[in-house]
């Protein structure tokens, strides 16, 4: 099923698509994945596979129908990356392993071809290769190995996000002469754009996994932040959430901070306090005995990001707020079904409920206690969950109604970061008073990353050459926009 978009994002679609014919090389049609880039791992591609975010169906680079039956799993010690899979190709069904390369040329780089361990693979999948030659995939038998290229990156490996803090973009002029209601038509359809592109994102994987396995690894994403994103997905991956349920807390409390990499005999004995102690050696206890089938090998561990957090948003405490979701998740679990006048608030109610009595008091699991109770969910996180996770999968099973996208207007900004500091300077320069107006709303600053990630990423030429600028003289003013539409914007404006 393809999204039917709504009004504003199909319009800002369209002109999307209008600008790329102009010149700005990259995709011209909606895109499931998440936008790839230069550097991403070998491991947050395989996570990213693994949760289903590519979908089931692929051309082969031979022209094959190939279709991903079963996802298998997610080896964790040496060989193919994902056994016990099974694979349609041309309508064949083939069962084995997959192997997943950033470079089609690692197979051989990294001995798979003599190695008879990778002698059953059905599939192997990649994201780049060399660009004026073949290379085909063989076993140590020289049995062809079908190959796929995940068509998210065959356009992606552009450049990085590497523009400058203080370099306003040639677009403030033109976004300088346009009223507020335009530009507020322009940010509000770019906004609806990116949701949908969330809500498509959600479909795909729960179509791949399950709806229940897609919520609970969104969820997870968005509890670890920027920076650790990729890492709580893999967890959520590597701990599903129907495993988790059926356990007692503790339990699975063990299994999520264990398989995170956090349970060691050395925790236990560096912990700074009685109670952290204690703590520790519960989940030790408890830990050991389910270790040896669980525990990774050193190279697929997962590759937390201690630098640059916050205290209160140390990894080890993100896993205690995803164990106490957990806790919860009856409730949890029906956050895009609830068919509620006010989703924001029956959503916040649930989760700044959420009570450990551990993570209330503690910033990790070794160091001192906190002098006063922690929330585990603050405001900002909450309405992260809510713009990135609750409002696109809930309007995306309600089929797009207009009171939730009418309530998703409402949702209110979250704390200023380095990119959204960057597309507000790119597009407003100097104009204080309208990077405050045009970043007050979440949708605001969605919008604004939607353009800054179509445009100023997509451009190489350091703003010079970049259509959207003049493109902008075309936009329409925010008076011919749809009666639908144009109510929330005056009202935003007003407020």
């Amino acid at each position: 099923m393809t999204l039917n978009f709504p009004a504003a994002a199909e319009r800002y679609l369209r002109f999307r698509e209008r600008i790329f014919a102009v010149g700005v090389e990259g995709p011209t049609s909606s895109i499931v994945a998440e936008p790839a880039t230069a550097s991403e791992s070998e491991l947050e591609i395989q996570a990213r596979w693994f949760g289903g975010e590519f979908g089931r169906r692929f051309v082969g680079t031979e022209g094959e129908k190939i279709e991903i039956v079963q996802f298998g799993h997610w080896n964790r010690a040496a060989g193919p990356d994902f056994t016990e899979a099974a694979v349609k190709i041309d309508g064949t069904l083939k069962a084995g392993p997959i192997e997943l390369d950033l470079d089609v040329r690692d197979w051989e780089a990294h001995g798979h071809g003599s190695n008879p361990a990778f002698e059953e693979t059905v599939l192997h999948v990649f994201t780049d290769g060399p660009s004026l030659s073949r290379f085909y995939t063989r076993t140590e038998g020289h049995q062809l190995v079908p190959q796929v290229q995940l068509p998210q990156y065959a356009w992606s490996q552009g450049p990085p996000d590497f523009l400058p803090e203080a370099f306003p973009g040639r677009c403030v002029a033109p976004l300088g002469a346009m009223t507020d209601a335009e530009v507020d038509s322009l940010l509000l359809s770019a906004a609806q754009y990116r949701l949908q592109q969330k809500a498509e994102r959600l479909r795909v994987m729960a179509s791949s996994t399950t709806p229940e396995q897609a919520l609970f690894q969104a969820l997870a994403e968005a509890l670890g932040f920027r920076v650790n994103k990729t890492p709580m997905a893999i967890l959520s991956q590597r701990c599903p959430i129907r495993e988790l349920v059926e356990m007692e807390p503790l339990d699975r409390e063990a299994r999520l901070f264990g398989a995170a990499g956090f349970l060691n005999q050395e925790f236990v004995s560096e912990a700074a306090d009685k109670e952290s102690r204690r703590y520790l050696r519960q989940l030790w206890d408890r830990w050991w005995k389910i270790r040896d089938q669980i525990e990774p090998l050193r190279g697929r561990s997962i590759p937390w990001c201690f630098s640059g957090n916050r205290p209160l948003n140390h990894p080890q405490r993100r896993v205690g707020a995803l164990a106490s979701l957990v806790d919860s998740w009856d409730d949890v679990s029906t956050f895009w079904e609830q068919n509620v006048n006010n989703l924001q608030k029956q959503v916040n109610n649930s989760l700044r409920n959420l009570h450990h009595p551990f993570w209330e008091l503690n910033y990790t699991l070794k160091a001192d206690p906190a002098p006063k109770p922690l929330r585990l969910l603050g405001e900002d996180r909450l309405r992260d969950i809510l713009g990135n996770v609750v409002f696109p999968g809930a309007i995306e099973i309600a089929g797009g109604e207009n009171r939730l996208w009418d309530e998703y207007l409402g949702l209110r900004k979250v704390d200023s970061n380095q990119k959204l500091r960057r597309a507000s300077l790119r597009l407003f320069g100097s104009d204080e008073k309208r990077r405050k107006l045009f970043t007050s709303y979440y949708h605001q600053q969605q919008g604004l990353l939607q353009i800054y990630q179509d445009f100023c990423l997509e451009d190489v030429s350091d703003c010079e050459k970049c259509p959207f600028p003049e493109q902008l003289l075309q936009w329409q003013s925010a008076d011919q926009v749809s009666d639908r539409l144009k109510a929330p914007q005056k009202s935003l404006l007003l407020q």
